[in-house]
């Protein structure tokens, strides 16, 4: 049975018989969370995916703020062709871009702002081949992205860009997962720490260590770096 509060210490959050998960997030000020290159992040031209976890802002970015990132930049031409990223722009909003070699394609949510000082479920998910996003339950933006995002070029990055650097998310995230293989077209906030399915390729903040939960590569978790990112007992649960 979970167990829910507000944020703040550390709560054992299970069910009887498991163990319990922690309620962590990561401050990512100044931060950054670094995977491995793998093809496994790919996305292929017809296949779904999601993005989703919790944020908790304590400013607004300046320019952006990165919540996962592929490599994207500004900067046409083939070698940033096919990058992606899903950032928090400095009207609070959530944004996801993509390189198409000689274009940028960007989907921009509209209201509702994303709130400083308290735990906001974001996510974005594409479904034959229309890309969503959202804040909380609210529906703030919905495109045609079709194609292949192919995100094997770079490894990910969270809490900042690995070309577009020192746009560093001021506050926390936990629960950040990220799905290839499965979407979803309506968003419902979730009562409790995300777990890894058939399809997760990246869950993480939700440790109280540094660490990727999933088990996509080979079926153990990947490891992974960081610099700047400490553990927090704030959590959304």
């Amino acid at each position: 049975m979970p167990i829910l509060s507000a944020f703040g210490a550390a709560k054992a959050i299970g069910v009887a018989g498991n163990p319990p998960v922690q309620n962590y997030s990561y401050d990512f000020n100044s931060g950054v969370v670094t995977y491995p290159t793998s093809s496994s992040f790919a996305i292929g031209s017809t296949t779904d995916f999601s993005i989703e976890c919790f944020v908790y802002l304590d400013a607004a970015p300046a320019i952006s703020a990165p919540v996962l990132d592929f490599g994207f930049s500004t900067t046409l031409g083939t070698t940033y062709n096919l990058r992606c990223q899903f950032y928090i722009d400095s009207n609070r909003r959530l944004v996801f871009v993509r390189n198409l070699n000689t274009s940028i394609q960007t989907v921009s949510g509209t209201n509702p702002q994303i709130s400083l000082s308290t735990w906001t479920y974001i996510a974005c998910s594409r479904v034959s081949g229309t890309l969503k996003m959202f804040v909380g339950t609210t529906q703030v933006a919905s495109t045609l992205v079709g194609g292949t995002i192919q995100t094997a070029a770079a490894p990910p990055t969270i809490g900042n860009g690995s070309v577009q650097t020192s746009r560093y998310i001021d506050g926390k995230i936990s629960n950040l997962r990220f799905n290839v293989g499965s979407g979803f077209t309506s968003a419902t906030i979730p009562t409790q720490p995300l777990t890894a399915g058939a399809t997760t390729k990246i869950l993480t903040c939700q440790s109280a260590t540094i660490k990727d939960n999933s088990v996509a590569n080979a079926g153990s978790p990947w490891s992974i770096t960081s610099s700047g990112v400490t553990v927090s007992t704030s959590g959304p649960f």
